[in-house]
């Protein structure tokens, strides 16, 4: 992961540091961030097919959101560049909007109504599933539990 963030004719400095921190651009980081993902999902278990996704309205649900819909986008300009970095950049953007969103949106609290957790669930699953695409497009396998 760390050797795919930056370009291919950019020099690469090794540092256990940056390869192994939970924090910011590294893939213990994402691979933390879906393993929270699917954590929350296997907790809930609610069928959430039936969402109303018109209920997300805060500044974070439509950043990562909208961040969701631009992943063909890094996977086209990867492929046309061969610059795999592309994708990498976007799955690393995508973990920080999803930490953001989980962190100010409450998500199993019980005092969250029935409808707006269906559809805060949707998105955790959304981003979730583009997070194990985005890895799997970099030869990386996604850990369910960490």
């Amino acid at each position: 992961y760390a050797f795919l963030k930056n370009n291919r004719e950019k020099d690469i400095v090794f540092s256990w540091d940056s390869m192994l921190d939970f924090e910011g651009e590294s893939g213990p980081y994402v691979q933390y961030s879906y393993a929270r993902g699917k954590s929350i999902l296997r907790r809930a278990d609610v069928d959430f097919s039936d969402a109303d996704y018109s209920l997300l309205t805060s500044d974070e649900e439509y950043e990562l959101i909208k961040h969701l819909v631009q992943f063909n986008d890094a996977v086209v300009a990867a492929s046309e560049k061969n610059e795999p970095f592309y994708v990498n950049r976007y799955v690393t953007t995508l973990a920080k909007l999803f930490n953001k969103f989980y962190n100010v949106s409450p998500i199993l609290k019980s005092d969250v109504p029935e409808d707006v957790r269906k559809a805060r669930l949707g998105l955790v699953y959304a981003a979730s599933s583009v997070i194990k695409s985005a890895l799997g497009l970099l030869g990386i396998e996604t850990v369910e539990k960490m």
